[in-house]
Formats: C-alpha cells, structure tokens, sequence
C-alpha cells in the first residue's frame, strides 16, 4: 500500500470530476463522455497489437459509454422514476467505486491468495470477495432509498461483472505487453484503467434499469 496516497489524491480529484459531471444536463454530459472516450479510445489504439482482445475492449467501451449517455439522458429528458433522487448514472458509479476501493484496501491488506496470477497479478480472492459485498451493499442502499427497479439483480451481479470488464482489460494489456493503459492518472494509470469495470457495469445497469425506469416514469 506504498503508493496509496498517491492513489488517494489521484482518485479525490478524478471522482469530484466524475460526481460534478453527473449532475450536469446530459447535453454537457454527452461532451464530457466523448472527450473521456477520446481519451481511453487513444490510449486503446496503443494497445491495438493485442488483437481481438482489443477489439473486445472497444466493443465494452463504445457501448459502455453509450449506456452512461443513455442514464443522463432517461434521468434529464424522459424523468426521474417516482421516488429517485439522483441522476441514473450514479446508480452505477458509486457501486462500481464501492467494489474498487473495497477490493484495493481488502486485497492489500491482508490478500493472500491471487485470483488470477498470469492475468492481473495484484488481484486476490479476499480483495474480490471484499469487492463483490461492498458493491452489492451500495447497490442495494441506493435502490432502497431511491426505489429503483431491478435493484435486487443489479446488487447481484454488479461485483463480477466489474471485476470481468477489469479482467478485459488486463488481458488487452498482458497482450500488449504493458502494465497500464496510459499515464494520464498517478498511480493509476490511464483512463482506460479508471473506467474499465465503469463501462461494463453501465452496460449491465442500462440494461436492467432502463425499461423499468422508464415505465415508472412513463406511467
């Protein structure tokens, strides 16, 4: 845990971007994603010798991005489901953020055994069933104060499928034959290492949260 203060500034400032970003309408919203997306799209072309793994990250990331665009969009323009309080796409940040941190500090601290040693080396079963819990938890808190539907399964299936879009991206990087996407981030990384699991989750959040929302809202 030598560099967690480096990861602790780094990561202060980039979700006050993030959380400052949710709350503007979704036409600033949608600028916001494609500079991020141009960003980790970049970054991807780097790691493009990694072949149909990389094609694979881009499908997740066009589609991960276009679900968060979505969210802002059912939140701004189609309305806020009955009993919801904060824009859609955070129902999928904050758990995704849960499962990080929890899986870091866990994984860290007393993480013994790897997940996936060839794949993600840093990665232990204690710090991902850390990770797993604590993603379930916020998504269960979340959908219980703001009443969302589909909470349940989401709470669910949030922690692996963040760990999945990591693990994508480990692989596309092992491919290549670096250690991290860019360098944009201190002690992070690159964009595309901070918003991997994000952009699988928000495919799975859109999905399970969308139609219901907008029938709660609609009728």
């Amino acid at each position: 845990m030598r560099d967690l203060p480096l990861r602790t500034v780094t990561g202060l400032g980039f979700g006050a971007v993030v959380l400052l970003a949710s709350f503007t309408p979704w036409q600033v919203f949608g600028p916001i994603l494609v500079v991020a997306g141009a960003i980790a799209g970049w970054e991807l072309f780097g790691l493009r010798r990694a072949g149909l793994a990389a094609l694979g990250q881009l499908v997740v990331l066009v589609l991960g991005l276009a679900a968060l665009w979505w969210l802002r969009v059912l939140t701004d323009v189609i309305g806020k489901p009955p009993g919801f309080s904060v824009p859609l796409v955070l129902a999928v940040i904050l758990p995704t953020w849960a499962a990080d941190v929890a899986a870091y500090l866990v994984g860290s601290a007393i993480g013994k055994r790897k997940l996936a040693p060839r794949l993600s080396p840093g990665k232990t079963w204690e710090g991902t069933i850390a990770g797993f819990i604590a993603a379930g938890l916020t998504a269960i808190l979340i959908a219980s104060v703001d009443v969302l539907p589909s909470g349940v399964a989401f709470a669910i299936l949030v922690g692996p499928v963040a760990l999945g879009g990591d693990l994508l991206e480990s692989w596309v990087k092992r491919r290549a034959g670096v250690k991290d996407s860019g360098t944009l981030l201190p002690g992070h990384g690159g964009m595309l290492d901070r918003i991997d699991s994000l952009l699988a989750v928000s495919i799975l959040g859109f999905a399970l949260y969308a139609p219901g929302c907008c029938m709660a809202a609609l009728g």
